[in-house]
């Protein structure tokens, strides 16, 4: 693979696949407080999750804990119900975190991916997301955390992608150049932008065929369609 020492992956929608998770996350926390949302169609709840999600999409975390800045999501999606939120949202909070423990939805190709890369090339992360929940999806999908020299989440460290910084902060811990590491990462924005302003070559893992943004001035290195079309290029071939 050109030269790289390093291969870093996002997580979400490219190793773990969160559109898929989370009905069935949201199916969880109905089944474990029945009372709360008796009367709500499934369809209905997951609407509603997802505009909660969307308006909180960027969470970096500025003050306070992680869980109050949970806390602040699921009262909007409580609220999107019309629910009384106050009383319940530590109860869904904590029975979100807790599905992620038991809810397997990988991208196809994910572990016999990452596995080879592992043979092959030093592996890490690089991701959007808090703590409590990411190590979970990566275990439930069969890639714990000691899979990965280390796993670099951006609300640790209060750096989000695609701010170059924290593709500058994976190079350092790897002590290698960041024309030595290759991105792996589904977001053209977030990967593909943020991974070349850090002089980091990309893979775009655009599985919808999507086109670039309209005027975008980089390109990635590679595009791939499956996970799996990465494997020829770990083994040296394009």
């Amino acid at each position: 693979m050109g030269g790289y020492l390093a291969v870093l992956f996002d997580v979400d929608e490219t190793l773990y696949d969160r559109t898929k998770a989370q009905p069935l996350i949201l199916r969880h926390i109905m089944a474990q407080l029945p009372e709360l949302f008796a009367g709500q169609a499934e369809e209905e709840v997951v609407a509603a999750y997802e505009r909660s999600d969307q308006l909180t999409a960027e969470h970096v975390l500025t003050s306070g804990s992680i869980r109050d800045t949970r806390n602040r999501r699921t009262r909007i999606f409580l609220e999107e119900l019309g629910l009384d939120s106050d009383a319940a949202v530590e109860a869904v909070t904590e029975q979100y975190v807790a599905a992620y423990r038991c809810v397997n939805t990988p991208i196809d190709g994910a572990v016999k991916v990452v596995e080879a890369c592992v043979r092959h090339l030093r592996v890490a992360v690089i991701s959007n997301a808090f703590s409590d929940v990411q190590y979970h999806k990566l275990e439930s999908i069969g890639l714990p955390r000691q899979t990965f020299e280390f796993v670099l989440l951006s609300e640790d460290i209060g750096i989000r992608k695609p701010d170059p910084a924290i593709f500058l902060k994976g190079c350092q811990l790897l002590e290698i150049e960041p024309g030595q590491a290759l991105y792996v990462g589904d977001s053209f924005r977030n990967d593909v932008i943020g991974a070349a302003a850090a002089g980091m070559d990309s893979c775009w893992f655009n599985p919808e065929a999507e086109p670039p943004p309209e005027g975008a001035s980089v390109r990635p290195e590679y595009e791939i369609r499956a996970l799996t079309q990465l494997l020829p290029l770990i083994d040296g071939g394009a």
